[in-house]
């Protein structure tokens, strides 16, 4: 019987896991800078935390099932609704604002293709009780500051805010749930569809002209994208604020030292139904798929049953990242292995070998013992393959004189050493 891993849940291996476990260290060194508190919410939880306010796109595609006691559970699709039911019980209490970050796995019944797989990584930052242009701007900050440490330099932002098309439609009396369908359609690209349920819930012919317009602008000459969307949203005046929001948090963003191509989309919309405010995404010029993204959520907490909250957040990808890199032959990290082999020459005891390993690695000093009786030319040999620089030997003599003998592959030398020496054994080993 052959075995392999489930469609579109991938084994990682050992050059795979080094390169994730670099991804999550840039994160976890921005966490630290910013000052966010790392948390970790179940990889299970109730169907109903993600069916609220999550999306069409992710409702069709969670893993979902019932319990033994008949209770509807899913495998998490994203983590924000996690973070905002968090926010909403355990953390109820605690002074705002909030800055949490996780490193979670998710899941979500995709066809898999390149950039999409059924289980995927994300690291979040959300930012939790200010409603200020700075928590947005700061969102922008920590994307830009990832990406910048793990040599994603040639990136890019796409920015909008669903504000601007949320209260436009909320003035013709458009509920947030028809909000919500019209700004999935025309996230996914469904934009005659769109107009068609505007015209069905009242928007007249001024507003329709006015998303078409929005929808046609964009670029990078922010003075003349604002111009134009101001112009066209003359007669909205919350619409206008929103845009006017937006202006605010781009230039706190530069302010702070994002420097990246910044793209400015007035009818941006993404999947995700929760989102109130700014949305982003981030993203590379050679590749179809946002990395990154997220946006303002002012209304989720509240929802699950929390005090008024508002919020921003993003979820980096760290499974595209991950796949981008590989891909492009990027700078990847080499799997961390010991630079030292331990080698047992003939009459040595076990008992001998397993005391100088225990005490190689009391010194804190990792190493690989050779455990298939390698003679000592095809243990060089195995030492120099693996990127390896000492052997440590020890025969029947050593072992009487209680002794190691350490050879530096690369210097060509060697040197006899008594086991009890430790801060002489470190000082050798340690070389770089």
């Amino acid at each position: 019987m052959v075995l392999e891993a489930p469609r579109g849940m991938d084994d990682l291996l050992p050059r795979e896991m080094a390169l994730k476990r670099m991804i999550e260290e840039a994160i976890r060194e921005v966490f630290k800078l910013y000052g966010y508190l790392e948390v970790e919410t179940p990889t299970i939880e109730y169907y109903e935390l993600f069916a609220a306010k999550s999306g069409e796109e992710i409702r069709e595609r969670m893993f979902d099932f019932k319990d033994k006691a008949g209770r509807r559970l899913v495998l998490r699709p994203e983590v924000t609704a996690s973070i905002a039911r968090l926010v909403s019980t355990k953390l109820k209490m605690a002074a705002p604002p909030l800055r949490l970050g996780y490193i979670a796995d998710c899941y979500r019944y995709d066809e898999p293709q390149w950039g999409r797989r059924r289980r995927f990584w994300q690291g979040g930052f959300e930012l939790l009780g200010s409603s200020s242009p700075l928590a947005d701007a700061e969102i922008m900050q920590v994307s830009y500051e990832v990406f910048m440490k793990i040599g994603l330099k040639d990136h890019y932002f796409k920015v909008g805010h669903v504000g601007i098309m949320r209260t436009l439609l909320e003035s013709y009396g458009a509920d947030e749930r028809v909000q919500d369908r019209i700004l999935t359609m025309l996230d996914r690209g469904m934009k005659d569809e769109a107009i068609s349920l505007m015209k069905q819930v009242g928007v007249n012919d001024d507003g329709i002209d006015a998303v078409k317009r929005l929808m046609e602008i964009g670029g990078e000459d922010l003075k003349k994208v604002f111009s134009k969307a101001s112009d066209i949203l003359s007669s909205w005046d919350r619409s206008r604020r929103c845009l006017e929001n937006l202006i605010e948090i781009i230039e706190l963003a530069r302010e702070g030292g994002v420097e990246s191509r910044i793209i400015v989309s007035p009818a941006l919309a993404r999947g995700l139904e929760y989102y109130t405010g700014f949305i982003f995404e981030q993203g590379v010029p050679d590749l179809q798929i946002s990395l990154n993204g997220g946006g303002r959520y002012d209304k989720l907490v509240e929802l699950f049953g929390g005090k008024p909250t508002p919020a921003v957040g993003c979820a980096i990808g760290i499974s595209r990242i991950m796949q981008y890199m590989l891909d492009k032959e990027l700078k990847v990290p080499e799997p961390m292995r010991p630079k030292t082999l331990l080698v047992g020459i003939p009459n040595v005891s076990k008992s001998y070998l397993i005391k100088v390993s225990k005490v190689l690695r009391e010194l804190e000093i990792p190493i690989e013992l050779e455990l298939s009786g390698k003679r000592l030319p095809k243990a060089i040999d195995y030492a120099l393959k693996n990127g390896m620089r000492f052997l440590v030997i020890v025969g029947e003599r050593e072992e009487v004189e209680e002794r190691i003998a350490i050879r530096d592959l690369e210097a060509r030398e060697q040197v006899e050493i008594p086991l009890s020496e430790h801060s002489k054994i470190k000082e050798v080993l340690s070389r770089s």
